[in-house]
């Protein structure tokens, strides 16, 4: 340890010779503790140091030369204060860094941490991404309403209006007013939908709002509460199932409404048949096997493959369809399928069905026909959590043939008595 000759003062200081290389500390030898750095660069610094529970703490008290230089005099007050402060528990250096670590996660705003949350967000009992679908939807509840490629205006997505606030500035009261602000102009589901990504983007964040209307540990009476979401099947009574049948067959050759009777015929999303905004393509040739009469489908809406087994029916639509295509085309190549749908819900004298409703009348069909677990398979739904189904029934691809053949058999006898 090397000690000044003189008390470290401003004039000392001063004249303290550059080291040629590195760094160099002198100490005062009249306060202990006070010290000068000096620099091969020409840097001078007033430093102190102490012990506390046997570590050696220096700290930095300020410049000593040049621009925003402290007197001696000043370093030593600050000697004290500093002293002091650590001797109490309370260090500057711990806190700013630490202040520097939370600051990041203060300016972060709702709009990014939701594009954080669906780049980087893996599901727990995979490991896989977020679907192209859910990323999107994620992105859109934070988004400014305007007009779409066609014109359309569209609105400021569910949470736009806390886009850009601060996760850690969202209140517990501002979460409520968001909540009856949604259920006043987006409906329930709307409402719903938002609350859970809020919820899933502030724990993902590990972000905690005290109160929170969201949080399990908030009182049960001050909570919001998100039941799960609840189907509303609607598929096509049965006893117009023959008559919609008879009318979509009518139309044998049309390619939407051949589209439409295949999807009832298997089950399909109308998604993994048409495509998505998201996802355009929707079945293509390369996705169905003739030889083998299945369709497979790769990374579905519950990120899943799907193999589905082809009925003689849906086979025998799926084969007009794929003549004379290139692997990489759409099996059904249609825009929409809404004015040919509504024309075969007219002759059939059937209301509100839809693409997706036709799912629903497959799976209503099926329950009846074949068990609960083959229903299951067909329709590719998720097992997460059901022993019985994902550890001791087991399902030939002849016992899941047989099943969508047996419901193909089903629409297609209804449509004699019809």
């Amino acid at each position: 340890m090397a000690f000044l000759e003189k008390k470290l003062t401003d004039s000392v200081a001063r004249g303290v010779k550059l080291p040629t290389a590195g760094e160099v500390l002198w100490w005062c030898p009249e306060t202990p503790g006070l010290g000068l750095r000096v620099s091969a660069t020409g840097v001078k610094s007033y430093i102190m140091e102490r012990y506390i529970a046997g570590k050696n703490k220096r700290r930095t008290l300020g410049r000593a030369v040049g621009a925003a230089a402290i007197s001696a005099d000043t370093a030593r007050k600050l000697q004290i204060t500093f002293s002091s402060e650590l001797q109490s528990g309370v260090d500057r250096v711990v806190d700013a860094k630490a202040a520097r670590k939370v600051a990041p996660a203060e300016a972060t705003t709702l709009a990014e941490a939701v594009k954080v949350y669906v780049r980087d967000k893996r599901r727990a009992k995979d490991g896989l991404q977020l679907s192209a679908r859910t990323k999107a939807d994620y992105l859109d509840m934070v988004k400014k309403g305007g007009t779409n490629k066609s014109g359309e205006p569209f609105m400021d997505g569910y949470l736009y209006t806390m886009a850009q606030k601060p996760l850690t500035k969202i209140t517990a009261t501002q979460i409520r007013e968001l909540n009856t602000r949604l259920a006043a102009t987006r409906g329930e589901r709307g409402r719903l939908y938002a609350l859970q990504v809020l919820r899933a983007v502030l724990r993902w964040h590990g972000v905690k709002i005290p109160d929170s209307p969201l949080d399990k540990d908030t009182a049960g009476r001050d909570r919001i509460a998100i039941p799960q979401n609840k189907g509303n099947p609607t598929p096509i009574p049965p006893e117009s199932l023959g008559a919609w049948w008879a009318a979509a067959s009518s139309l044998d050759g049309d390619v939407t409404a051949d589209a439409l009777r295949f999807q009832l015929l298997t089950g399909t999303r109308p998604g993994e048949l048409f495509g998505t905004k998201h996802d355009p393509d929707g079945l293509l040739v390369r996705d169905v096997d003739l030889a083998k009469g299945r369709v497979f489908l790769e990374d579905t809406k519950n990120r899943t493959n799907h193999t589905i087994m082809l009925s003689k029916q849906a086979a025998a639509i799926a084969a007009r369809h794929c003549e004379g295509k290139k692997q990489g085309q759409k099996v059904f190549k249609t825009s929409t399928a809404k004015n040919v749908l509504a024309k075969i819900n007219l002759v059939a004298e059937v209301k509100g069905i839809t693409p997706h409703k036709l799912r629903h009348t497959f799976a209503s069909i099926a329950d009846d026909l074949v068990s609960a677990s083959s229903v299951k398979r067909m329709l590719n739904h998720a097992t997460a959590g059901d022993v019985t189904a994902n550890s001791y029934i087991g399902k030939s691809e002849n016992q899941l043939r047989a099943a969508w053949q047996t419901v193909a058999d089903f629409i297609e006898e209804s449509s004699k008595t019809a």
